[in-house]
């Protein structure tokens, strides 16, 4: 994994470098006349690996290349870190993990037209810290009122302290769904303007987190975002009561949006219903908001009131009418413990099921409510809180098991305790994978996506792919397809899951989502989808590029950088290649709005569409050019690389994904897989790459499971 890492930092390198270049006559000769020119260095931490450019020349060839002192510092050191190509006098970089920043100069000897040339000090490192040693804030509370959610202007600017190596993106450490604050490129905190969920006032701690080529780090407690305002809505579990003539009566605990500074609660007027007398015996608890009768009270049997409340903060007050009813009856019956218990419920696994308390239960206005749930079911089972009925969802991932599941009762006169028996039995056609494999190599298969390379005769017609899958041996499974990119007239066996690939076109990918279906129609029915990807890479122009995997399985989230492609048939310095065009999206798992297609004009009303305006909203442009390949270029990013979706690394050719870039106006991450063409030229003419050789030669699949 280390050395896989220092190979990714060295193609990073290339963005990271300020280069200037450096020319030394030479300090020792024994004859002859040579300039030798080498970049300086900076911007390089500990594990970042760095191999330079051959030097430049002015004068006799040089050759028999060899570091002939080195300093940090001025000081003189022994270091194994820098070494030298004899032939063409490149330097690399390499085991960084131990050297002190610092300015690390090499003195490089060489020959040339028979003479020996020292050069003192002629190639320079800076070496800084991974990460900021810290960050200060502009101001250590981002406050936004609710009413100017829309229309705030307001922003703290998080300030690196020390040196780095270039910060390469800022990201805010947020709780899922909540994420209603954003960072830029800059460090600059605001408001998170795509967020289209509700964003509820409260306080939420922001902890920084800032990522460069050489590492990552969080730094917290030094932020927090306020969404402040008075009071906005208010709810009990149940908005009416009901009490026993003459007895005590309290309700529920209520809860209320708005900011939680200071939360008061009052009575604003007692409306009695018509023909029933006004009092004043019913309280509030100011605290709280529980609503309370003493006993011998007196109020009449029959009677009504409605509660109109008015509740404060530190930032307002409001009116709520109608807020709470309370009626009085003659009688409210006791729990009886005895009358309250389930029958034992035997549900398939995976299968939804639905347990009502035993016919017979005794006692007026309860509430139900789960005790301690074992660790097993926590979150996977729910009760209602009137009726008692405990139930689960189809899909639900209790694993096969008995359990005693607590279960309590409780009103104004009493509480009981009972437990439900709950069995999950194995459910036949219960599974959970379907893999093809691969022809690349790749193992354990089951790591990576199903995925093949047509075969270098051009084409698929010696492949049938056999699929393998978690089912209990006899399931009979159903199978079916979707074609989804290139693919026409891919078959599948429906009872077999055999796939026998055709329609590809050369060059580009290609796409299916493959369902199985066990137990059709029945209490357990289980379907899987899983999406099986090809690639039709040919050589072009005389150059075969390949990427192992082809498929770049990546979490939205948190990004991440593809494999490198193997490239044949030219030059690596003089390969140049980005991201182009027929930029397409394909939705697997995520919702429905998210689509599916090639991003266009008209059809960009899809988490594609989003990506874009997400982009063109981040460099401050008001609208966004569906037509434009700037969100995943290399080359329109250069001098802010964090601001892409993705792109093509300019030295490695590996596909980066910057995190938190691909989430839809839903708030919701991409689940689903993209491929774009990307164009190249093998003349290291930047300006020619538009133009270029057309290929697509990798997919990104995107999913938060990676």
């Amino acid at each position: 994994m280390k050395s896989l890492f220092r190979s990714t930092l060295f193609a990073a390198l290339a963005t990271l470098c300020a280069v200037a270049f450096t020319a030394c006559d030479d300090d020792d000769t024994t004859g002859g006349d040579l300039q030798l020119h080498y970049p300086t260095v900076v911007d390089i931490g500990p594990s970042m690996n760095f191999v330079s450019g051959t030097p430049t020349y002015y004068g006799p060839a040089p050759s028999d290349f060899s570091i002939d002192g080195i300093t940090l510092d001025d000081a003189a050191i022994e270091t194994a870190c820098f070494t030298i190509a004899p032939e063409t006098g490149a330097v690399s970089i390499a085991d960084t993990e131990g050297l002190q920043p610092g300015v690390y100069k090499l003195s490089i000897a060489c020959r040339a037209g028979g003479a020996a040339y020292r050069f003192k000090d002629i190639f320079t490192v800076r070496m800084v810290p991974a990460t900021p040693v810290s960050v200060e804030v502009s101001e250590p509370l981002l406050s936004i009122p609710y009413t100017e959610l829309k229309t705030s202007e307001a922003s703290v600017t998080v300030t690196p302290v020390g040196e780095t190596v270039s910060i390469l993106a800022y990201a805010l450490v947020q709780e899922e769904g909540k994420e209603y604050f954003a960072i830029s490129d800059k460090g600059v905190v605001t408001l998170n303007g795509n967020f289209k969920g509700e964003v509820l006032p409260g306080e939420y701690p922001l902890p920084i987190r800032i990522e460069t080529y050489a590492g990552a780090t969080v730094y917290e407690n030094l932020l927090t975002g306020r969404i402040t305002s008075a009071p906005l809505s208010i709810s009990y579990p149940s908005a009416a009561g009901r009490m026993e003539y003459d007895m005590a009566f309290q309700s529920s605990v209520p809860t209320v949006k708005g900011s939680p500074d200071n939360v008061a609660w009052a009575i604003k007027q007692i409306v009695p219903e018509e023909g029933a007398a006004s009092t004043d015996k019913i309280a509030i608890d100011p605290a709280t908001g529980v609503v309370s009768v003493a006993a011998g009270n007196g109020l009449p049997v029959g009677a009504s009131y409605t509660l109109d409340l008015t509740v404060s903060n530190d930032y307002g007050s409001t009116d709520f009418d109608g807020a709470y009813t309370l009626t009085v009856i003659a009688y409210i019956a006791p729990i009886d413990p005895a009358t309250f218990a389930y029958d034992p419920v035997e549900a398939i696994q995976g299968g939804e099921f639905t347990a009502p308390k035993r016919a017979g239960f005794v006692g007026d206005e309860p509430s139900f409510s789960l005790g301690e749930l074992p660790e097993a079911l926590a979150g996977k089972i729910a009760i209602d809180e009137a009726t008692g009925t405990i139930s689960a969802g189809k899909g639900h991932t209790i694993p096969v098991g008995e359990y005693a599941v607590p279960v309590k009762v409780a009103n104004l006169k009493g509480e009981a305790q009972t437990t439900l028996s709950l069995k999950v039995v194995e459910n036949p056609y219960f599974f959970t994978t379907i893999s093809y494999g691969n022809n690349l190599g790749l193992e354990p298969a089951a790591d990576y996506a199903s995925q093949f390379r047509c075969p270098t005769a051009g084409d698929f017609t010696s492949l049938v792919l056999t699929p393998t899958t978690d089912a209990k041996p006899g399931t009979k499974l159903t199978w079916s397809i979707q074609t989804k990119h290139q693919c026409s007239g891919t078959d599948i066996d429906s009872e077999t899951g055999e796939i026998k690939p055709a329609g590809f076109k050369a060059n580009n990918g290609g796409l299916i989502l493959v369902t199985a279906t066990a137990g059709a129609g029945q209490v357990g029915e289980t379907s899987v989808t899983v999406p099986v990807f090809f690639s039709f890479m040919q050589t072009v122009s005389g150059v075969t590029i390949h990427y192992t995997p082809f498929v770049f399985q990546v979490n939205p989230r948190r990004g991440g950088t593809s494999a490198a492609p193997t490239v044949e048939g030219v030059a690596p310095a003089q390969f140049l290649m980005d991201y182009r065009r027929t930029f397409s999206y394909y939705n697997i798992a995520g919702p429905a709005s998210h689509g599916s297609g090639a991003l266009s004009a008209s059809n960009n009303a899809n988490l594609l569409g989003d990506v874009w305006r997400s982009y063109f909203s981040s460099i401050g442009s008001a609208t966004a050019n569906y037509g434009s390949k700037d969100p995943l270029s290399y080359y329109s990013n250069s001098s802010r690389l964090s601001s892409a979706m993705l792109y093509v690394d300019a030295t490695t050719k590996s596909v980066v994904v910057n995190a938190n870039k691909w989430i839809g106006s839903d708030n919701v991450a991409a689940n689903g897989a993209f491929i774009g063409q990307m164009t190249f030229v093998t003349n290291g003419n930047q300006g020619g790459i538009n133009s270029g050789s057309q290929v697509f030669p990798i997919w990104v699949w995107f999913d938060e499971k990676f």
